[in-house]
């Protein structure tokens, strides 16, 4: 059965598709995030960092979702392929993902696993957001976001509070340790162990090196997202007048190339030896 198609695409037009067996959608809390991920999808289909959603098709056995296809592959491999990258391509690219993310916040969604694995990079240098499968969607038929939920190393401190409702903050949160990782090549909290793991992220206590091309207002951004108290974090919207994405602004620091240990960290966090502690996804 084609459930929605809204638009037609010919015979030589590149997708990608999204199967999910109708047998893993045994549970309510998995439609409810099938349900989720196709009203995102469907509610972003204006914002250009967003995969299109295409068609959905539906059988006795499948669902099928049927998105754009991104050539450009996931964020963090294609900047390691390339040459050389500096700040100001860094800054770039979050831009572009700040302004998704106000966007998606005034839709009252949040995506909740916000991480470079769910970014892919086109080939025009333009930024996509992926995976809206444990998204959340704010309105009188879903009920405030509680429990853990996303990938451990990007996950927010409150997201550990048993039974308290969180906020879309926890994106934010989640934008700075992309940024970090990007500007340094690993995530900021780091442990063998969730439980320990989940100790620095409510410290909040991280060190970024002081490597020449991280600017001071790279450092700053990072800081003002990787805020411990959520309600002190800026909302997407605010965070696009931060001076470190006012993309007019000028600064040698901007266009020193990394340094090969950078990169080098870089290409090690795109091919780990070893999967960083992750929480199951849940959902309400």
């Amino acid at each position: 059965m084609h459930i929605f198609d809204p638009c037609k695409q010919d015979a030589t037009t590149i997708v990608a598709v999204k199967v999910i067996q109708t047998s893993y959608l045994s549970t309510p809390s998995r439609v409810h995030a099938l349900e989720c991920e196709l009203r995102a999808l469907s509610q972003l289909r204006a914002q250009p960092q967003v995969l299109t959603l295409l068609a959905v098709y539906q059988d006795d056995t499948t669902v099928a979702l049927v998105t754009s296809y991104v050539g450009g592959g996931q964020l963090v491999p294609a900047l390691c392929a390339r040459k050389s990258i500096n700040e100001h391509t860094i800054r770039t690219l979050v831009r572009e993902l700040v302004e998704v993310l106000a966007a998606m916040h005034s839709l009252g969604i949040t995506h909740r696993d916000l991480k470079p694995e769910n970014l892919l990079l086109e080939e025009a240098d333009r930024l996509k957001v992926v995976d809206f499968g444990i998204s959340h969607i704010d309105d009188s038929n879903h009920p405030p976001m509680v429990g853990l939920c996303g990938t451990g190393p990007f996950m927010a401190p409150e997201v550990f509070d048993t039974n308290v409702p969180y906020t879309s903050k926890v994106d934010i949160w989640a934008l700075g340790v992309c940024v970090f990782v990007l500007v340094t090549g690993h995530v900021p909290f780091e442990a063998k162990f969730m439980s320990a793991m989940e100790d620095k992220i409510r410290a909040g206590e991280y060190t970024l090196p002081p490597h020449q091309h991280v600017s001071a207002t790279a450092r700053s951004f990072v800081a003002t997202c990787l805020n411990t108290v959520a309600s002190n974090r800026p909302s997407a919207k605010s965070l696009l007048l931060h001076p470190w994405l006012d993309l007019n602004q000028v600064q040698s620091v901007f266009s020193i190339p990394f340094s090969d240990d950078h990169m080098t960290c870089l290409q090690s966090y795109a091919n780990p030896t070893t999967a960083p502690p992750c929480i199951h996804h849940h959902h309400e």
